[in-house]
Order: C-alpha cells, then structure tokens, then sequence
C-alpha cells in the first residue's frame, strides 16, 4: 500500500483447506476511511473464473460435453469458452441498460457474423463471453450461472460471492478510483482501443468499459458473468480452493485437468500486443500472468484484480483492488504476494512461489 498503486485491497490465501492469509489495508476511497474488513468488490473480469468453474462443474456431472458443438457450423463448447467464437465485440450498438437485457445480448451474438473463422484465431471476448458461456450453462443445467454459483458452491451459505448482487448488500461495495497513469504500459493496447475501427476498440467501446461503469449499483444486480461478479478475497479464494482438494471439493480431478488444459496460446486479436493462453474459460499461466507456475490456472479482472487456483502446491489465492491500474501485467501490490517463494515455471521460466506457506497470516494491512 505504501507506493502508492492501490488505495486499499484484500488478499487471501488458502493452502490446503486452510485460510493461511487473510489481509486487508488501506483505504476505502480519497476520504481516507479505512479499506474495512468485509469489503466486496466487482470483480470485473476475475468474473469469467468464478463461470468456469460453475460451467466446470457441469463438466464434472456429465451436464455439459466440451466437445459437442453449439453452433451449425460446428463450433465446439471448449472453442466457445476460449476466445475463439470470433465474436468479441457487438455488432449493433449496445448501452448500459443493454447489459442487463440477457435474452437480447444473446440474441444480438447469436445473428452476428464471426470476425474471423471460429476455432482458427483466438481474441479477448471482454463482455461477450459471458453471454455465450453462460448461455451453454444456462441450457444444460437449466439455471443461470448466478444461480448455480450460489447452489453448487455456496455449501454452507456463508460465501460473499455472487453474480447478480441481492441489494441488501449494496452498501458493502467498494467504489473504484480513478487508475494512476502508468506511461508506456500497455501503450499498444491503449492506443488500438482509442481508434476507431479497430477489433479493439470494438470490444472495449461498446458500451465504454472504465471502472466507473460497474461503480453504477444498477449493473450490479442483473448477471453479466464476464465482468460483474461481486466477491471479497476470502471467498474468491474459497471458490478456487473447491476444485483443488479436501472435502470441500466440487469438481473432480479428471474435469479440473479438462477445463485447465491449453486451448489457444499466442498472439491476440483483441489484445494486439499481448500474446495469451487459455484453458477453457480460464487464463493459465504465461509470461503475462504467471500466477504459480505449471498448473495454474484462474483469472485476471481490470486493473489488478486476480484469483486462481494451482492444485499441485494445494494453494488457492485472490487478490482485489480499489484503484485499477492500466497495465495488461500483474500490478506490483500483487506480483510482491509471489516474490517471496522464488521457482520457476516449467512453460515460461518465470518466478513461481513454492508451497510452503506461513502458518498464518491475518489482519489488516499497512
């Protein structure tokens, strides 16, 4: 908290079923008012992880087959849910109030015509992908992601995690600030989405994504499962560590491997200067992210937000932030969790954290 690059933040950490790091610092906003310790935040697109899980346990149950296809032409589940639909902006124009209209987002993708031949590129699909995932989630198990987030892994009802926030916990929101400047990160990307025509600014303008559109409570509410999740660390945590090990355990073994095995890996249509690998839903480890290593698999959200799960060492980890920096890498506030268990990632050669943990870590941050 101390350089400066984040007002407050969480992080949470579990190893082995056991909460080992629960932090929190900081502050809640300008005013200075203390970051509090139940603080939730929208996700953004650490949102996608917590749908992959949920379109993971319907793998898991025989709900859903990754390679059945969805479309006429073929176009497979796994295809689908890794960037490869060719459908990562709208087509029409699509505003705020447009977000919260499922049936006519699904509508809207489902008469559009692919940028490119679905299965041959891949590109950052940054809102649409939770309408496609979710609606293959919604016609095989019958319930929208929200739902069977809360019903398959809100065992013990106590998870401050959701997809579709009830209002009566509006008021636990963190708002977020406006991102520090960080010149020359990112440029590539920053400068494709300011110019119109490009896939880019497509994806990134229609409607404008900022962190100002999700401080609106009126997003909050309706499901959008690529961006609008709302979590504290200790249950974005919790709900990686359900596929990991223990008897909280929802997704089996065999049906982790299946969603964590690499789809795509290499230059991004969207993303334009930032080569990208994908499991299917889930980001996993690369020189861009490289979380713990071989195995990892999970997901990034604006800014700096991250959680994923890394089932060899038993960890499960989250990480949110009230003041989204504009960076495509991992933030520092967050990269410091990981320097201090170097390795090395088998696929990218880069830092890893081991699996010893302390025995315990808990409370605020300063």
């Amino acid at each position: 908290m101390r350089n400066g690059d984040d007002f407050g933040a969480s992080v949470a950490v579990y190893h082995h079923g056991r909460l080992v790091v629960d932090l929190w610092g900081g502050a809640r906003d300008v005013s200075g008012v203390p970051y509090p310790e139940d603080a939730l935040h929208v996700g953004y697109s650490t949102t996608k992880g917590a749908m992959g899980l949920v379109l993971a346990s319907l793998v898991d149950t025989g709900e859903v087959d990754l390679d059945a296809p969805v479309t006429e032409d073929g176009v497979l589940v796994r295809e689908l849910a890794s960037h490869q639909a060719g459908l990562p902006a709208f087509d029409e124009p699509v505003t705020k109030a447009d977000l919260a209209d499922w049936d006519g987002c699904v509508r809207r993708l489902a008469h559009q015509a692919p940028t490119w031949r679905p299965g041959t590129r891949h590109g950052y699909h940054a809102l649409t992908l939770g309408y496609l995932v979710g609606e293959v989630v919604r016609r095989a198990g019958g319930k929208t992601v929200g739902t069977l987030l809360r019903e398959r892994f809100a065992q013990n009802g106590d998870l401050q995690a959701w997809i579709g926030l009830p209002t009566e916990y509006n008021h636990h929101v963190i708002p977020y600030q406006d991102a520090f400047p960080t010149p020359g990160v990112g440029a590539v990307v920053a400068t494709a989405a300011e110019t119109p025509d490009t896939l880019t600014h497509a994806t990134f303008n229609n409607p404008v994504i900022t962190a100002d559109l999700f401080n609106d409570p009126v997003l909050w509410r309706p499901e959008i499962p690529a961006a609008n999740g709302v979590f504290d660390a200790r249950s974005l945590a919790r709900l990686y560590y359900t596929v990991v090990d223990g008897p909280l355990r929802v997704v089996s073994p065999i049906s982790v491997d299946r969603v964590r095995r690499q789809q795509v890996h290499g230059p991004d249509e969207v993303l334009v200067d930032q080569p990208t690998r994908f499991g299917t839903v889930f980001g996993l480890s690369c020189p861009r992210q490289p979380m713990l290593g071989s195995g990892s698999f999970g997901h990034d959200g604006l800014g700096g937000h991250l959680a994923f799960a890394h089932p060899e060492s038993g960890v499960a980890f989250a990480f949110l932030t009230n003041r989204p920096s504009p960076t495509p890498h991992p933030t520092p506030g967050c990269g410091a969790c990981c320097r201090r268990w170097p390795r090395h990632c088998d696929e990218c050669a880069v830092p890893r954290v081991r699996s010893s943990l302390p025995d315990r870590a808990e409370g605020a941050l300063s």
